[in-house]
């Protein structure tokens, strides 16, 4: 479940939940009993923090669902359920239609090409307009597929008035059945052609009155022969053809039926037309439009209907390439049957070993960590043994499950078994992070072979070796800092321990000891997510924590002067080489590690790490130009521990560098007892080359500790080599849309324009639209403005635009770019903060 805040997610998940009688009542957004808002904060705030997960069963179906959060600051919640799930339900608010979060959300999940059903919700609003919500949808997202209606929304307006009186249904509706103001009382389902009437309905249990239009069209001839005025009729039939006529496009089977009759809204088969929207949704080529109301309990069931008869199942929907080529690996180690062939294939066979991947982590007072995963293949059950195939483990780890849960909100319920396609959770992973893939034990003879790295690895190595993980799960940039303290001594291990648990579950925010100032230094995606940290800190965890105001997340880039042109550009400048040497034990002995790299500035903002061909040093042997599968993993250390120094090197405030490049030109390791007694003058590249790893767990961990050490080292020499950097700030993008139904409407949009460009902001768009429902004759005129602004001028910004609108300005900020401070603005900086300087 995706949308923008306030669309109705939740709300929507608590009727689902209870129509497939997953719960026994129907919690409510403003009463704070909501199954899947369960923290405290989110009760308390009406808006959803974290993913939860549900699972319920309609027309012999299971269905696995996530609600997701809709705020900014929560995006990477959204990020990380995408990934696991086989399609989504995007949620619109019928009277805005797609919003700034809509959009945001639908990019995320065209990453995953994930097939989507539109609910459009919310239709008992008075100035509800399904037709703004439909072009919205063309208009704002992407316009390579069709946005095809099939529901259409049924008010009292629809029905015939016989002798010019209300009918009565519209009696009905204005004596209070229906809430007030509301005159959205069913749909028709497009495809089946059945009119589904809610207005009876006086309970949450009551089923809603079904009528075959067909039927009648049939036996009745005209079309003004139904209780619907012929209008309307008329309109829902040519919304009919059209989605024949889109479905004929995409589908050649259901074309040549659509050809063939001179009537298809009235003779084409059910069945067929459900098969082939069923297929051009799962191509993508084709997004369901459906509608209802989910507070009144409208169109609730016909919407799992079409979760089950139009979003794919787990076998009709590919994984991740990285779960794929588990897959692949494990099969050909650990079954005796041919592994399918192509990676874009979906395995779903619950007699194979289990591949599974871990999208979130959570923790349960009692049992400790929770591990919510998605199985893939095979089966898990309490008491299995799951081994972490990441490539980003420095040693293999094996651990037990402890218990498997089916999840609903924050409710466990105790299962025997998980299957393929199931979402679970699972006890007792205690080392298992966001994005790791688990799969079955490796066989001691595979871990024997990786011990080796010299050059001469079988295939079967390479084949067997280390997958890389999700690594996009974890990727996020804070946006905002802030300084973290304990409140007493005796909170500094609590707090500790509670960041350390935090960090796991939410991989968004940062946590990291500043050893300078002895303070925490917390980041996160917007003020509200450090809000919300510090408040769980205190609730959940029992720790006693002051918060200090928030610090923009600066960049910090290399610059050079272009003599041809008076501005500065980062261009690419000569190699700066960094030197790190770092002594420590290992098994026992005494071992020094050399590092050496390069460091460019780069014409990517994103930095760039690459790895010399005799970055091990020069081996003497023939054979492969590749070694075993622990040079996956000593690779992927160094690439980690180089993006990690670069986070905190900035030679102008310790911020995170960009635009730079990062060349390992060698490492060596030797034992202190072979160097000369001036370490200082070993030329490191007539070292011998690294051509075997320490064969115990204990004694690799410590060596790749040291290694990693001497890199880090070696980083920070190079970048503070560099001359001359530019500090770079964030930049926002602002979207406000301000009502315009006051008299002064021309000074309150003046108010904006002149605020924002105090703000130093960019002013893009500002236009006026107006949103109406002809039914009901309404319209509710409004100003869109766009703007590009710096973090550092919008904080607060949201009770600014508020007070200046009296409450009625909706505001949405995210980031959009970096951008290069001016040299005056950076010397104001630099005089602002200098407790942030490196010292030297």
């Amino acid at each position: 479940m995706i949308a923008h805040i306030d669309a109705g997610k939740t709300t929507t998940t608590e009727r689902m939940l209870y129509f497939a009688h997953r719960t026994y009542h129907i919690g409510e957004v403003d009463r704070g009993n909501t199954v899947t808002d369960y923290l405290p904060e989110e009760r308390e705030r009406g808006i959803s923090i974290v993913s939860a997960a549900a699972c319920l069963s309609w027309n012999q179906h299971t269905i696995h669902l996530v609600d997701t959060p809709g705020h900014v600051d929560f995006t990477m919640e959204v990020e990380r359920c995408l990934t696991v799930l086989d399609g989504a339900v995007t949620i619109l608010d019928g009277t805005k239609g797609v919003q700034a979060q809509t959009r945001t959300v639908w990019h995320q999940a065209d990453r995953y090409n994930l097939p989507r059903l539109v609910f459009v919700n919310k239709m008992d609003r008075e100035n509800a307009d399904f037709q703004l919500s439909l072009s919205s949808l063309c208009s704002q997202l992407a316009s390579t597929v069709r946005y095809v209606p099939v529901h259409w929304p049924v008010s009292v307006h629809s029905l015939a008035k016989p002798g010019g009186n209300p009918s009565p249904d519209r009696k009905e509706a204005k004596s209070g059945r229906r809430s007030t103001g509301s005159h959205f009382m069913g749909l028709i389902d497009l495809v089946t052609m059945k009119f589904l009437d809610w207005s009876q309905c006086t309970s949450p249990d009551a089923l809603p009155q079904t009528t075959d239009l067909l039927h009648r069209l049939h036996h009745s001839g005209p079309v003004s022969a139904s209780h619907f005025s012929s209008k309307f009729m008329q309109t829902v039939l040519d919304a009919r053809v059209r989605l024949l006529a889109e479905l004929a496009e995409v589908d050649e089977e259901l074309a040549d039926q659509f050809l063939a009759v001179d009537h298809p809204e009235h003779l084409m088969p059910t069945e067929l037309i459900q098969s082939a929207l069923k297929r051009a949704t799962h191509r993508g080529q084709i997004i369901p439009v459906l509608v209802g109301s989910s507070r009144q309990n409208i169109g609730i069931q016909p919407l799992l209907d079409a979760i089950v008869d139009y979003l794919p199942n787990p076998t009709n929907h590919k994984a991740p390439a990285p779960v794929q080529r588990l897959i692949h690996q494990v099969w050909s180690m650990y079954s005796h049957s041919r592994p399918p062939t192509g990676f874009d294939l979906p395995v779903t066979d619950s007699a194979q070993p289990p591949v599974l991947l871990v999208f979130k982590v959570c923790f349960d007072p009692h049992r400790g960590p929770l591990s919510l995963v998605r199985v893939y293949s095979g089966s898990v059950k309490k008491g299995s043994l799951l081994t972490n195939w990441s490539l980003n483990r420095t040693v293999p780890i094996t651990e037990k499950v402890l218990g498997v849960f089916q999840m609903t909100g924050d409710q466990r319920e105790s299962i025997d078994c998980a299957t393929t396609g199931s979402i679970v959770a699972l006890a007792g992973l205690q080392s298992t992070h966001s994005g790791d893939l688990l799969g079955p034990v490796r066989r001691a003879s595979t871990s024997n072979k990786n011990s080796s790295i010299d050059q001469t690895c079988s295939e079967d190595e390479d084949h067997y070796g280390w997958i890389d993980n999700l690594s996009e799960l974890n990727k996020c940039e804070p946006v905002v800092y802030a300084a973290l303290e304990p409140g007493s001594l005796s909170a500094v291990r609590p707090l500790e321990y509670a960041l350390a648990c935090m960090q796991r579950e939410d991989p968004s925010f940062t946590a990291r000891l500043d050893a300078e100032t002895g303070q925490w230094i917390v980041g996160g995606m917007g003020d509200l997510h450090l809000e919300v940290i510090l408040s769980r800190l205190q609730r959940e965890y029992k720790v006693d924590a002051r918060i200090g105001p928030l610090l923009i997340a600066y960049k910090e880039c290399p610059l050079v002067r272009s003599k041809q042109q008076h501005q500065q550009q980062t261009i690419r400048t000569s190699l700066f080489q960094g030197y790190g040497r770092v002594t420590g034990s290992v098994d026992g002995s005494e071992k020094v590690a050399f590092a050496i790299v390069s460091v460019e500035a780069s014409e990517y903002p994103k930095p760039q790490i690459h790895f010399d061909r005799s970055w091990l040093g020069h081996v003497e042997q023939t054979g492969k130009n590749e070694i075993g599968g622990s040079h996956g993993r000593l690779q992927h250390n160094i690439r980690e521990v180089c993006l990690s120094t670069l986070e905190m090197a900035g030679p102008l405030m310790r911020s995170p560098v960009v635009n730079v490049a990062v060349r390992l030109n060698r490492v060596a390791c030797e034992s202190l007892s072979r160097l000369p007694q001036s370490i200082a003058d070993v030329d490191v590249s007539q070292l011998p080359a690294l051509t075997r790893l320490p064969s115990s767990n204990s004694a690799l961990a410590s060596f790749i500790t040291l290694l990693r050490s001497a890199v880090a080292a070696a980083v920070t020499d190079g970048v503070r080599k560099i001359p001359e950097w530019r500090i770079m700030e964030p930049m926002m993008s602002v979207e406000l849309r301000v009502p315009a139904h006051s008299d002064n409407q021309s000074d309150s949009l003046s108010r904006f324009l002149g605020d924002l460009s105090a703000r130093r902001a960019e002013i893009l768009v500002v236009d006026s639209a107006e949103s109406s429902d002809p039914s009901n004759k309404t319209s509710e005129a409004y100003h869109m403005i766009q703007a590009m602004a710096p973090l550092s001028e919008l904080v607060g910004y949201s009770a600014t635009a508020r007070s200046i609108s009296s409450g009625r300005a909706e505001v949405h900020m995210k980031l959009a770019e970096y951008r290069p401070v001016s040299q005056e603005y950076q010397a104001q900086l630099l005089s602002r903060l200098q407790w942030r300087a490196p010292v030297e």
